[in-house]
């Protein structure tokens, strides 16, 4: 049986997620995303994030661009952006703040 991921990994795919879907559409190269997550090599995450970002395009979630053996690869979310309703302010003069 083989475990799930840690949620170290998860964390990692929430923020390259994150990044991605700010970038949208406009695709990311590897190296950038490794900055923008704050997970560089000079950190010693690069491989991490890579192996992150293989793995959410073998999901479906994002997509790999690049063409045979160049570099670096570039990669865009293929989820939906989600729209979130504006905020809203309570207006009600009623409920004012406990005493």
């Amino acid at each position: 049986m083989t475990a799930g991921p840690s949620s170290f990994r998860v964390h990692v795919a929430d923020q390259v997620l994150a990044v991605l879907a700010e970038a949208a559409p406009m695709p990311l190269s590897t190296p950038q995303i490794q900055d923008r997550t704050g997970y560089s090599l000079r950190a010693g995450y690069g491989a991490l994030v890579y192996q992150v970002l293989t793995r959410l395009a073998a999901a479906g979630q994002v997509e790999r661009s690049a063409a045979p053996g160049v570099k670096p690869v570039y990669w865009r979310t293929l989820a939906a952006p989600v729209a979130l309703p504006p905020l809203t302010v309570c207006t009600d003069q009623d409920r004012g703040r406990p005493s």
